[in-house]
């Protein structure tokens, strides 16, 4: 394995046994043992970079999707109901006819807060009303 020398931790020799201090300190070879050197100061290791991955924020869903279905004859009373009563809460509405223009199929788009009411007011006004899915609106 291979190492750095300027990364490998400094290593502490003990001091040898007196008998052999007088000898060691004789040779000038090993005079560096003996020596007092202030302590090389370490600079510490470089941390790896963090990598952050983004994920995807949530996304805090206010607006959703109510799908109402009416006769034909009851379009204009649930569009006074909405706009008359709940007109703030409703950001729009879609109007498309189905069943050979029997009947007329309605979405709102409206907040989380604001479904109840409309329920109630549109069930109040037009009991046969028929209510379908209220999913989140998705972004675009």
């Amino acid at each position: 394995m291979n190492q750095h020398i300027g990364s490998a931790p400094a290593l502490n020799f003990l001091l040898p046994p007196d008998e052999f201090s007088a000898e060691l300190q004789s040779c000038k070879r090993e005079k560096f043992l003996f020596e007092d050197r202030p302590a090389v100061p370490q600079k510490p290791a470089p941390q790896p970079p963090s990598v952050a991955y983004r994920s995807k924020p949530k996304a805090l869903q206010n607006d959703f999707i109510m799908r109402i279905t009416v006769d034909t004859a009851s379009v204009t009373e649930l569009r006074h109901v909405i706009v008359g009563t709940c007109g703030g809460l409703v950001s729009y509405m879609r109007v498309k006819p189905v069943d050979h223009a029997t009947k007329m199929k309605v979405w709102l788009c409206l907040s989380k807060a604001s479904i109840d009411s409309i329920i109630r007011n549109v069930m109040l006004a037009l009991p046969q009303a028929e209510f379908g899915k209220i999913t989140p609106l998705l972004p675009v």
